[in-house]
């Protein structure tokens, strides 16, 4: 549903998506950010799919978000999206996460391009609409994608390879898998005594299907850290994630 230049999508928070302390995993927030974003380009013929026999792709190459508090399971969210004005290659999108009481419990901002099948990201003009209407609304209160250098490379880097569950309909590895990745590394006792607060993502590179990987991170304070996945071939760095947990 269109409403206000923004797309309005419900949700129920099924069981799959929360963890041990019956909350929502940010794995599975960014799923659904993802998903609404999906769902408001396919309401203007532009989804992923219709994109992809023109072998066209839909890329992620920048998320931000800002949690309150994360939904527990069974509650009824409703995700506000919308564009923002683009330039050239690049069209931003930001998010609202609404509760039952209408509080906005999480905020997010991101970066989105259109690449072909050689990777090199073509001209947002030529999908402009008339019905296709940006709005300027900012739904961040912090400032988003903060600067900061990767994580060193480990001295012992442990390899892993890309599985056929990380690829997804553009034949590499999707942006949530990388933050799975991530929060895998961490730990589980982690997340048991930690609330993830904010996680910025860059997205630098791509992984396809058998390719290896590994990971470095370092601690930047008590609350923050910053995490790298590289490819094992060449060690380019493929993502940076910064989190931080209160």
């Amino acid at each position: 549903m269109i409403e206000e230049g923004r797309f309005l999508m419900p949700i129920q928070v099924p069981i799959h998506m929360v963890d041990s302390r019956v909350e929502m995993t940010p794995v599975s927030l960014f799923c659904i950010l993802q998903e609404s974003a999906a769902a408001h380009c396919d309401h203007f013929h532009l989804s992923g799919i219709e994109l992809k026999p023109y072998n066209l792709f839909w890329v992620l190459t920048r998320m931000h978000v800002q949690i309150e508090r994360m939904p527990t399971w069974h509650e009824k969210l409703t995700i506000h999206t919308w564009e923002k004005p683009h330039s050239f290659i690049s069209q931003p999108r930001d998010f609202l996460v609404f509760d039952e009481k209408g509080e906005i419990i999480i905020r997010g901002t991101s970066i989105w391009a259109i690449i072909d099948k050689e990777s090199k990201p073509v001209k947002l003009d030529d999908f402009d609409r008339p019905d296709r209407l940006p709005l300027k609304d900012d739904a961040m209160t912090v400032k988003a994608f903060p600067r900061l250098a990767g994580a060193p490379l480990p001295e012992n880097p442990v390899l892993h390879k890309v599985q056929h569950s990380d690829i997804d309909l553009n034949e590499h590895v999707n942006n949530t898998k990388y933050l799975q990745w991530v929060m895998d590394d961490m730990g589980h006792d982690f997340f048991l005594h930690h609330d993830v607060k904010e996680v910025s993502v860059h997205f630098i590179s791509q992984l396809f299907p058998e390719n290896q990987y590994f990971m470095g991170h370092q601690q930047l304070d008590e609350t923050g850290s910053v995490h790298s996945v590289h490819a094992a071939d060449d060690q380019r760095e493929v993502c940076r994630i910064w989190m931080k947990a209160e």
